[in-house]
């Protein structure tokens, strides 16, 4: 998953990049400033807004939720009180979690956004005749379990996230490695991990087919 971590203040940004070492998610960091323009440039599955004021996160918080219809968006900070927290959620946020906190609810938290804003899903994410759980990161196709890399897991959950559509090579790409892709090596990597997760989905007799659209990128279709 693809995250996008927005902090208000230098003492949060340490917080956020523990995050990314807890987790194989694909993290990135930006002041208060940049987030407008990264959330209209890149699309991410969860923003994690950091801050410790009121009359800082409230403006960002309507301005990304106007711009921002389909990723999740989570508040962090140290204290709000009951009518703060109304007004984050009148404003667009999907939940709003103290800090400090513990890592593994942060990510619990943002896997039950994504689950529900990406795929409208409590649990489990079904296509064709593979299951998705998000959870615990695991592929399945009926009952037997698909052993994926974390890569091949991530271009997967983006296909069937985007499954109405043809998305560009370029953005998977984004989604793997956020802004430190680079054109050509990433390009050459992203084709052998397609490759590769076609093979073991094929294995696996997975009643799905990631096709190749010329010009485009890829689509994932049921068969």
């Amino acid at each position: 998953m693809k995250i996008l971590a927005i902090t208000g203040d230098s003492i949060y940004v340490t917080l956020s990049k523990d995050l990314a070492k807890e987790t194989n998610f694909t993290t990135e960091f930006v002041s208060f400033d940049q987030a407008s323009e990264k959330v209209h440039l890149y699309e991410y599955d969860c923003l994690l807004l950091y801050s410790n004021q009121y009359k800082h996160w409230h403006p960002l918080l309507v301005e990304l939720t106007l711009q921002n219809k389909t990723s999740g968006l989570i508040l962090l900070t140290p204290e709000i009180s009951v009518e703060e927290k109304v007004k984050a959620f009148n404003a667009g946020a999907d939940d709003c979690l103290s800090i400090p906190y513990h890592i593994d609810e942060l990510k619990a938290r943002i896997v039950a956004i994504v689950r529900r804003k990406k795929f409208n899903a409590r649990h489990l994410i079904h296509f064709a005749n593979t299951v998705i759980d998000l959870g615990s990161k695991s592929v399945c196709v009926w009952n037997n379990p698909i052993a994926l890399t974390p890569k091949e897991y991530d271009i997967l959950l983006y296909l069937v996230m985007n499954r109405h559509k043809a998305v560009q090579t370029i953005h998977i790409a984004e989604y793997l490695w956020g802004e430190s892709w680079d054109t050509k090596e990433s390009n050459n990597l992203l084709i052998t991990h397609i490759r590769n997760l076609r093979k073991k989905m094929m294995l696996a007799k997975a009643e799905l087919e990631i096709k190749n659209i010329y010009a485009v990128g890829y689509q994932i279709i049921e068969l």
